[in-house]
């Protein structure tokens, strides 16, 4: 008797999950790419994705006004989506993807100087701009370990280098948690290699790893290809600067870069455990 009631329950369990769409629920119509969320927040775990002018159920519009969030069923699958991205009427949508040209854009706001290393609290969304709005470049998992420029946030969000790929881009505050402090070089790495017939300050970048490297000064972005050399020229001045590649703790630091005069910086990895 026992495993007939068993097998009853789990049947009767799989088979009301299975009917989570049906119903005489509203449909409404996607508007552009809708993402369906774990929980009634744009940075909680996302388990599917609905095209455009996809037909949405609306599970339950409950709290919609105050979280902006509607409970909603696609294919089988329940979660949340925002209510502002769902329309009563079909809507054509063209593709609002970032161009690369505004992805460098937001990349290179300033937030100041001031890095630590954090590390995220829990399941978090890692998006190319300071904003919800901004297409995801990837989910990160609990306690991934992230370079933080600074304590100061765009719209909450922290900018920040993904040290497992060496990616760019933010993640909103409430999600990382301070780590350890980042190690900051203020003498400088670079070598003064002496007088250079050009104003700027003229910078011969080595890469003795096996890695694609970027090395940012200032609000300057430079890629190498493994074990490459290439020289660069920048305006002269006191600059912040990091180092990254995939997998590595990013170094930075600060140095007076001055008109006239020529650097050489050497890349290499060291491994540390954190």
């Amino acid at each position: 008797m026992k495993k007939y009631i068993l097998i009853f329950i789990l049947f009767t369990v799989y088979f009301s999950n299975a009917q989570t769409c049906r119903g005489d629920y509203p449909v409404y119509y996607s508007k552009g790419l809708v993402y369906i969320y774990q929980n009634m927040s744009s940075d909680s775990a996302i388990k599917g994705e609905i095209p455009n002018g996809e037909k949405v159920k609306i599970i339950s519009s409950n709290y919609g006004n105050v979280t902006g969030f509607w409970k909603v069923c696609y294919n089988g699958k329940n979660g949340y989506a925002k209510k502002n991205k769902l329309s009563y009427k079909k809507i054509e949508k063209s593709n609002t993807h970032t161009s690369k040209k505004n992805i460098s854009k937001l990349n290179n706001q300033d937030v100041g100087f001031n890095p630590f290393i954090g590390k995220t609290t829990s399941a978090v969304n890692f998006r190319k701009g300071p904003s919800s709005e901004y297409e995801i470049i990837k989910l990160f998992t609990k306690n991934s370990i992230v370079f933080v420029y600074s304590k100061n946030t765009i719209n909450n969000y922290y900018k920040i280098i993904d040290v497992e790929t060496s990616s760019i881009g933010w993640v909103h505050k409430s999600y990382v948690k301070y780590f350890q402090k980042a190690d900051i070089n203020e003498n400088g790495a670079f070598t003064n290699t002496g007088y250079s017939s050009t104003y700027e300050s003229e910078i011969k970048i080595k890469n003795k790893s096996s890695s694609i490297i970027k090395l940012i000064i200032g609000n300057e972005t430079f890629s190498l290809q493994p074990e490459s050399t290439r020289t660069v020229n920048i305006k002269p001045g006191v600059k912040h600067y990091i180092a990254s590649a995939p997998g590595v703790i990013p170094a930075s630091g600060e140095e007076h870069f001055k008109p006239n005069n020529g650097y050489e910086w050497v890349f290499w990895i060291e491994t540390e455990r954190y």
